[in-house]
């Protein structure tokens, strides 16, 4: 498992996890693994074999968007949202050996690794060539971000200080709680991020996307849009002060 790059930073106890949630199916060439509009309820990765994911439409030429050998994954896109239909068909090319991990064992797994989650996001971007306009899209959904639920203050430009509670961060976006009564959907923002009593950690430029009560969601703006390792680096520095 942990030759494959995405859980390649995981430690043994969560690699074992992984492998107590996999289970290995032998499918035989040219079967077909889930087609485009079923419902998402499962993840793969490739053991052994080929796996062609395509798209086809009446009166148009098959269209290959990946062909995966060993150590390939797939299935990924829709999984974190409950409601997901598959955007594409999956078939195998050759006998192959498949691990499959059921959606709910995958989720309870990310949620219990928020790092994990995060990469697992990130590659799901890339993958599919997200680009920034998308993320910001995305950043109005809760169910794209990492859950922190812990302090944090923002430094507004103007030098005003305010405690709150950092509910959740993203690629595309962040969640507060506890932010002023006058802040409003559609209205830009700036301000830095920091641990109460620490150096801020990210600065935030962006535009309030939903609000309920006195939490936020805040979409960034293009500098900080889908850069992982900040975001990574974000994400770390708070969970190691929540411990």
């Amino acid at each position: 498992m942990r030759s494959i790059n995405l859980f390649r930073d995981m430690d043994d106890a969560q690699i074992q996890r992984l492998e107590e949630i996999s289970r290995e199916e032998s499918v035989p060439s040219r079967s077909v693994i889930f087609r485009e509009g079923d419902p998402v309820d499962a993840f793969f990765l490739v053991k052994d074999g080929l796996v062609t994911v395509f798209r086809e439409e009446k009166g148009k030429p098959l269209q290959v968007l990946a062909r995966l050998e060993r150590g390939g994954f797939f299935g990924e896109m829709g999984l974190l949202n409950d409601k997901a239909r598959r955007i594409a068909s999956a078939r195998t090319a050759l006998p192959t050996v498949l691990l499959r991990i059921e959606k709910a064992d995958l989720i309870a797994l990310l949620t219990d690794n928020p790092m994990l989650e995060l990469k697992f996001r990130a590659e799901i971007i890339r993958r599919h060539g997200m680009n920034v306009s998308a993320l910001l899209g995305l950043a109005g959904q809760r169910d794209v971000r990492i859950h922190l639920d812990t302090p944090a203050r923002i430094v507004l430009d103007d030098g005003t200080a305010l405690d709150v509670i950092l509910e959740n961060l993203s690629l595309g976006g962040i969640g507060l709680s506890g932010v002023p009564a006058s802040w409003h959907v559609g209205q830009p923002v700036r301000f830095s991020l920091a641990v109460p009593g620490e150096l801020p950690v990210l600065r935030v430029i962006g535009v309030i996307t939903w609000q309920e009560n006195d939490a936020v969601g805040i979409a960034f703006g293009p500098d900080a849009a889908g850069d992982a390792g900040l975001i990574h680096r974000v994400v770390r520095i708070f969970l190691e002060r929540r411990k």
